[in-house]
Parts: C-alpha cells; sequence; structure tokens
C-alpha cells in the first residue's frame, strides 16, 4: 500500500471561463453509460373564466408532508453547495429555501416530521419547502452541533462538543459537557430523543440516558459488543426506541431494559446509519452496505463495483419497500430487493451532480423514477504551482471524483471517471467531456503523489462550459 505524502495542497479559485480547452498530452478513462428518455406532457388550455379558480388554488398553503409506513413518499438527498433535492413524482426537484449550501444529518423527529440542519440551522421539511425551525435570530443556536434530535412535543435536543444543548420551543439552555465526566479523549457525537420523549446520548465510548434534570450512563456490557465502540450515529426506531451504531455494531435502546445488539453479520467499519418507517436498516460498511429485512432479520450485503458503480460511498438510504439508495462519488443508485438497479450515473441528474452527504426516504419512497436520461459534461482546467508559485511543468496529474489518500496504483485508479494527462510548459491542464459533479486532482512530484481538495468547487460546474478551478499549490516537500 502506498500513501500520500504531504499535506492536502490549496486550490486557489478562479473564476469560470468559457474559452476552449488548451491540449495536453491526455488519456482518459472513464465508463458512463447514458440512457436517453423523452417525456412530453399534454396541458390542457386553460380558459378565461377558470383563472380566478386557479389562481385561488395556488394561493392555498401546501399541504404538510405527512409519513405512513409502506406507503409512497418522496425522497429528500442533501448535496453538499446545492442544497436538498426532492425526487418525486418521476423528477428531482430542488426544495424551496434549501436549494443552495451545505445541507446534512436527514431525519424524522420523534413528531414524525421531516428535518435537514445546515451549519447554524435545523429546519422542517413540507411540501411547499423547507422552513426553518431553530437558527435565526433569537432562536441561533449556542453551539455548532455534531447531532440533533426532535422530541414528539416538537423540542430539540442538540449534541456538541462542548456541551448538550435544548430548546424548549422558546430559548435555549446548555450544560456543560463536563457533567458526564467523560475521559480526555471523549466527546458527544449523536443524540436522539425516544418516543416517549427520553433524549439519549452518544459519546464515543459511552451512553447515556436523561433521568429527570441529570445524565445517567447505561451499561453496553450486556450487548456483548466488543469495545472500544467507537459510537458514531444514533437513530429512532420504528418501535420508538432508539438505536445506537459503533464501529462494528448497533445496539438497541430501550427505556429500562439492558442494551442488546442487533445481529448484523461481521463489520469492517460502520460510517452511516438509515432507517426506513417500518424498520428496514441499511449500514455503509467500508466499499459495502448491508440492509435488514425487519420482518426475517434477513441480511443483503450490496458490494462496491458489483451491486452498484464501483467508488467511495457517502450516503445511504432505506425505504419501506426494501430498496437501498446508495449515493456514491459515481452517482446514485437504488437497489431493488431482487437486485435490480436504477442508476443516474455522475451528470445523469444535474440537480444531484455532486457530493451526496444525506439521504432519507418517506415511507416505501417514490413509485415513480425518473429516466436515466443523458450525462450532462462540460470542462475542467487548472494551473499547478510550487511553494514558490512558480507553474510546474510536465507534471503528471489525474483527475476523479475522490482522489485516495491510501491507493494501491494511483490515487484514482478505482474511480468511476477517471482522467489523467501532464500539465503544459506553463503549468496548465484541462479535460473537456468530464462529467459534471465534483472532482479533486492528484499530482505526481517525483515518485511521491500529492492530492486536493479542490473538489468543494466543483458544483458551479455547468454543460458545455469550462470550469478553472485556478492555481492549485503543492504542498512544501519535507
Amino acid at each position: 500500500m502506498t500513501a500520500c505524502d504531504g499535506a492536502p495542497s490549496t486550490p486557489t479559485p478562479a473564476a469560470k471561463k468559457t474559452e476552449p480547452p488548451a491540449k495536453v498530452e491526455a488519456k482518459t478513462e472513464t465508463k458512463v453509460e447514458a440512457k436517453t428518455e423523452t417525456k412530453v406532457e399534454a396541458k390542457a388550455e386553460a380558459k378565461p373564466d377558470a383563472e380566478p379558480e386557479a389562481k385561488a388554488e395556488q394561493a392555498k398553503p401546501a399541504a404538510p408532508l405527512t409519513i405512513t409506513a409502506g406507503a409512497p413518499g418522496p425522497a429528500f438527498i442533501a448535496v453538499e453547495k446545492k442544497g436538498i433535492v426532492r425526487l418525486d413524482g418521476g423528477k428531482f426537484t430542488p426544495v424551496k429555501g434549501a436549494d443552495s449550501g451545505s445541507y446534512k444529518q436527514l431525519k424524522v423527529g420523534a413528531d414524525g416530521k421531516v428535518y435537514a440542519a445546515n451549519y447554524s440551522q435545523i429546519g422542517r421539511l413540507d411540501n411547499d419547502g423547507f422552513t426553518v425551525v431553530v437558527g435565526d435570530a433569537d432562536t441561533r443556536q449556542p453551539n455548532s452541533s455534531t447531532d440533533y434530535a426532535v422530541a414528539a412535543d416538537g423540542q430539540i435536543w442538540s449534541a456538541t462538543f462542548s456541551a448538550i444543548d435544548h430548546f424548549d420551543g422558546k430559548a435555549w439552555t446548555s450544560e456543560a459537557v463536563t457533567v458526564l465526566a467523560l475521559a480526555a479523549d471523549d466527546f458527544p457525537q449523536a443524540i436522539a430523543v425516544d418516543r416517549a420523549g427520553k433524549p439519549w446520548l452518544a459519546t464515543s465510548q459511552k451512553v447515556f440516558v436523561r433521568e429527570g434534570d441529570a445524565w445517567k450512563a447505561v451499561d453496553l456490557k450486556p450487548a456483548k459488543a466488543r469495545s472500544p465502540y467507537y459510537l458514531t450515529r444514533m437513530a429512532l426506531a420504528p418501535d420508538g426506541s432508539v438505536y445506537a451504531m459503533g464501529m462494528d455494531s448497533v445496539f438497541q435502546l430501550v427505556d429500562g431494559q439492558p442494551a442488546t445488539k442487533l445481529k448484523l453479520g461481521g463489520a469492517g467499519s460502520y460510517s452511516e446509519l438509515s432507517v426506513s418507517t417500518d424498520g428496514h436498516l441499511a449500514l455503509i460498511d467500508v466499499d459495502k452496505v448491508t440492509a435488514r429485512n425487519p420482518a426475517d432479520g434477513k441480511l443483503q450485503a450490496l458490494r462496491s463495483g458489483k451491486s452498484f458503480k464501483k467508488g467511495s460511498i457517502w450516503a445511504v438510504g432505506a425505504d419501506d419497500s426494501g430498496r437501498v439508495w446508495v449515493g456514491t462519488d459515481g452517482g446514485l443508485t437504488i437497489v431493488d430487493p431482487d437486485g435490480t438497479k436504477h442508476e443516474w450515473a455522475s451528470g445523469a441528474a444535474p440537480e444531484i451532480a455532486g457530493e451526496i452527504k444525506s439521504i432519507l426516504v418517506v415511507g416505501s419512497g417514490p413509485a415513480e423514477l425518473p429516466g436515466v436520461g443523458e450525462v450532462r459534461k462540460g470542462g475542467l482546467k487548472g494551473t499547478i504551482i510550487d511553494n514558490d508559485g512558480k507553474p510546474v511543468a510536465n507534471a503528471t496529474l489525474e483527475v476523479c471524483p475522490n482522489p485516495g489518500f491510501i491507493y494501491t496504483k494511483t490515487p484514482c485508479a478505482d474511480q468511476p471517471v477517471r482522467f489523467s494527462g501532464k500539465t503544459d510548459a506553463e503549468g496548465v491542464w484541462s479535460f473537456a467531456e468530464v462529467p459534471l459533479g465534483e472532482y479533486g486532482v492528484a499530482v505526481r512530484v517525483g515518485s511521491k503523489w500529492q492530492t486536493t481538495l479542490g473538489f468543494a468547487m466543483n458544483a458551479a460546474m455547468k454543460e458545455g462550459e469550462v470550469f478553472d478551478l485556478g492555481s492549485i499549490k503543492l504542498a512544501e516537500k519535507k
């Protein structure tokens, strides 16, 4: 195994340009299947005397989003820099009020409503868009949260590295994390509220439940799980209890009962957990997704490169029909219980092109899915400079969605979309016909590779245009 040397290099943003990409000595390797589907909808011509009635109908507020186990519902997809996208009725639609920026932690509260958070706000997703619940003016959160939970009565609990915050509907109160008497390297990671209204808090190594005005440690030993636990996620179970996910275990926590461990087979390292309305589970486990059917406990292993396009897994979702939703650096895949796949490669659905941060599916999910569509493409270019600001000529580089810091051959060798080439005499590189999405750049300096986190800026790519990443400075040699 070879690891990249040096700290990530820092790209300097530049304005987008529409000039043709400069020619470079390049080898392009990309595996993208495109399928075009055209759908024509007939529109009835409105009669003049029907206009007042139509306007009155438009003025009515949209019905609130309701969740019914087993019934069709929309899917929500949070995409870095682009906000939240709703999939329903056979199309992807940006959510009004959350159609830009960075959102995370899409979840259903104990009150049965759908919520999402960005770095300063927590809001509710309804049929008419995103409504801020806390985060503005007097409701501003006192600390930056790592996780949040909404109780059945709408009160909000927030876990932060330094405190546990509580919003009672009028104001925030905070408790210093010191009340938990944690070890120096142990911090709050996740929080949930059960259906009875009790908050549960997971730190890296412990679980606490709130009894009255104090936090009580929960004994995880009866679950017979391997420690240290490395807890990172919590979720509300369909029966009103709480799940707590560690590196290789998922605990079920019921007030007044010993902790138990779900039977999920062997695990490498869990990183994300999704629970559907009726209890279908989906977990990211390194390069695979483990799915569990609540009816019989049957497990299904979905592997990268086999069950869905090869690449790093970013987000996962489960729905009541047993479908598993997987967001990777190659796009979005929905896998049916029988293994049938519905895939949108990066650029095939511009609304979700980029880093998928979170997926939440309501009920059994959308009954109608959009066609695959044509892969939309643009161009990428940039300039490689050294620590003194001088252009690096004839440098070997790769561009792919997620260059690896740990790899076997090259940082982009295992990526679903990969471009390779060299810089010209001025340190400039460019590639045409790049599927819309987010990309990183890996540059070989001598016998070692350096990667840049420049992918965070590529959300601005547009079809038929060249997006200029600007100057990318290599890390100083050590």
